[in-house]
């Protein structure tokens, strides 16, 4: 099979499933933590017991994350991403199943199962972006993570109507998980024949496993892994806690937390779509360092104001700073079509750990300190990034 050029159908058409796919990812992560504050007070829950919470679903993608490269370069994007979201749809049934119990580790157990597929998805995806990226010969990663952004907001956007509207959580996730499955299963039929990915990714020396290990022992790649660790971070804490910060320290109202949430999300969605211009005018490296500066000065003011309309100031520039660190990072490992799917499995085993896993971290910390408090304490890892971003000037 031919390799298809940047303007050819097959090509548009993978493009615009993969645009979907990460669409996906998003909404349905938004869908479920724009309920977050309902599921609060519904299972009367500390921030800590939380925290728990999420830290126990985080297993699950811990476990997934370090073999999802490897499944996915063996057996294609295609079946990988079907079989990560039918996991995810297991999950979250299994939730809307046992809500009415009110029990935190049944609550625990659906959030593990899905978040075991959720991992799969969100690798898979990229690693079929990074494919995309090579037969376009330009980089286009921000835009696949902008849609990701614009599901985000669609999530959080319905979420908050749906809360305003008193609708329940399992009858607002059945029609989620509805949606998400239709949408998907056509999605992934378009993706890049696994003949052509065969045909750019070929390596004689090498299988999925064997480029996989390789992949662990390059410094640069994870270096670039950690840098992302501290962008992740940033996105996974604002999608966890933003909300629940506005309505406990400043009185919002349920509905006006979410809404600020998903204002955030409009703003990083904003930010994605405009970045791949300016990319053409400035290099990847020194536009992320002046991101990252940015996004540290937003989360500062966030933690530390006394006033709602600082707060959203700030909720704006930590926004706008957090919009760039996994699509440069994804970008910069996928430029060798035969090491893509491997590379991509390192930076979403250390990106995406971060995204789910340190969140929890916050809520621990917000125990003690406030929802709003805890938050600045994202600026650490953000420091650590931005001295990681000289790796992105190696080849």
């Amino acid at each position: 099979m031919d390799i298809p050029r940047p303007n050819s159908a097959v090509y548009t058409r993978a493009s615009v499933a993969t645009l979907v796919t990460f669409f996906l990812a998003g909404f349905t992560l938004s869908s479920f933590l724009s309920r977050l504050p309902t599921i609060r007070d519904a299972f009367e829950l500390s921030p800590a017991a939380i925290g728990n919470i999420l830290l126990i679903g985080s297993l699950g993608s811990l476990i997934a994350l370090p073999a999802s490269g490897a499944v996915a370069g063996k057996i294609g994007p295609r079946i990988t991403i079907w079989a990560g979201f039918a996991a995810w749809v297991l999950g979250m049934s299994f939730i809307v199943a046992t809500y009415g119990q009110h029990a935190p580790t049944l609550l625990a157990t659906g959030l593990f199962i899905a978040q075991l597929g959720t991992s799969t998805a969100n690798t898979t995806m990229n690693i079929e972006g990074g494919y995309i990226e090579v037969l376009a010969r330009k980089a286009i990663m921000p835009w696949y993570h902008a849609a990701f952004s614009i599901g985000t907001v669609v999530g959080a956007g319905v979420g908050a109507v749906m809360i305003a509207k008193s609708v329940s959580v399992p009858f607002h996730l059945t029609l989620i998980i509805a949606f998400t499955a239709v949408a998907i299963l056509v999605a992934g039929l378009f993706y890049v024949p696994q003949p052509i990915i065969a045909q750019i990714s070929y390596d004689s020396d090498a299988g999925a496993a064997k480029r996989t290990k390789r992949a662990w022992g390059e410094k640069r790649t994870i270096m670039i892994g950690l840098m992302v660790l501290g962008t992740g971070l940033m996105e996974g804490a604002a999608n966890d806690w933003l909300a629940l910060a506005m309505v406990d320290g400043f009185d919002f109202a349920p509905a006006m937390g979410t809404a600020t949430f998903a204002f955030f999300l409009t703003v990083l969605t904003t930010a994605r779509l405009l970045t791949p211009r300016m990319q053409r005018r400035w290099a990847a490296a020194p536009m992320l360092r002046v991101f990252l500066v940015l996004a540290i000065v937003g989360l500062l003011i966030l933690a530390l104001s006394p006033w709602a309309w600082l707060a959203i100031v700030g909720v704006i520039a930590w926004g706008i700073g957090a919009s760039l660190g996994f699509p440069t990072g994804a970008s910069a490992v996928s430029h060798d079509p035969k090491m893509t799917a491997a590379r991509m499995s390192v930076l979403s085993t250390v990106g995406y750990g971060a995204f789910l896993v340190g969140p929890p971290v916050i809520g621990y910390i917000a125990n003690y300190t406030g929802y709003k408090l805890a938050l600045g304490f994202i600026v650490l890892p953000v420091l650590m990034s931005l001295y990681l971003t000289r790796y992105l000037d190696e080849k």
